[in-house]
Parts: C-alpha cells; sequence; structure tokens
C-alpha cells in the first residue's frame, strides 16, 4: 500500500480524571476525517481510553503528564491507518506479569481489562517500558465507511 495523504498531531495533557476524552476524541475526528468507519472508529477510541487511564492510575509520573502522537494516513484504495503512540514518564511495568493477571480475573471484576481491551480492539499493539516510563504504540487500519 502506498500511502498518499499524513496528518499528524501531538498532544500534552495533564493527568487528570476524564483527560483521556479529549485525546479520543482527537484521534476520532483525525479518523472520521480520513473516511475510516464509525466501528473502527469507536474501537480505536476506546482502545486509546484504556491507554490513558492506565497511564494516568498506574505510571507514578513525576510529571503528571499524558504525552499523546497521533498520525492518521490515506492508503491505496480509501483506506486508512491510524498510529497513536501513548507515553508517560513514569516507573515502567512488567508487560508478562500484567499479562498474567488477567488470566484470574473472572466476570465479577469490574477493573484489570485494560491491556486485553487494547489488544482485541487494535490491529498492532506495540509497548516499550522501563524506569524513564512507558509508549503504548497503537495502529488501525481501517476501509471508507
Amino acid at each position: 500500500m502506498t500511502a498518499t495523504a499524513e496528518r499528524q498531531m501531538e498532544l500534552t495533557l495533564p493527568m487528570v480524571p476524564d483527560i483521556e476524552i479529549a485525546a479520543a476524541r482527537a484521534a476520532g475526528n483525525l479518523a472520521r476525517e480520513l473516511g475510516m468507519a464509525s466501528e473502527s472508529v469507536d474501537e480505536m477510541t476506546h482502545a486509546m481510553i484504556e491507554a490513558c487511564i492506565n497511564a494516568r492510575e498506574h505510571s507514578g509520573s513525576k510529571d503528571r503528564r499524558i504525552y499523546v502522537r497521533i498520525t492518521g494516513t490515506s492508503l491505496a484504495e480509501g483506506n486508512s491507518r491510524i498510529d497513536i503512540w501513548i507515553t508517560d514518564h513514569g516507573q515502567g511495568f512488567n508487560v508478562t506479569e500484567a499479562r498474567s493477571r488477567r488470566q484470574n480475573l473472572g466476570a465479577v471484576h469490574k477493573r484489570g481489562w485494560g491491556l486485553q481491551i487494547i489488544e482485541a480492539h487494535m490491529d498492532e499493539v506495540g509497548i516499550t517500558t522501563g524506569a524513564e516510563g512507558t509508549t503504548i504504540h497503537m495502529v488501525k487500519y481501517g476501509k471508507k465507511s
């Protein structure tokens, strides 16, 4: 696939309740502008909300900021690609341990499903984490609605 157009935005968000809605709204608007179908937009924004909530609630970031970069690309045949990077400058986490914890979650647990939701809704997910912080890179491909 050949990229024909690219749009990019960067946001620095304070770690306050509901700020993830602003980030998701920005990404959703970009995806709709590129013609992505509503279902794909909804999945992408849900994953983005989960990633921002995880950063806010679990990172231990001293600067209390979430750094968001969103790139939207129009691809051949009316398809599109949205890349999203959610970064915090927190303490990092053990990805393997976080994934193993969800195996112990039952239907009665309302919390703890963030990574699973992100991975289920996005086409590609990569996590880089360590003592300097965490970046989750998510990719969503979409067809025209």
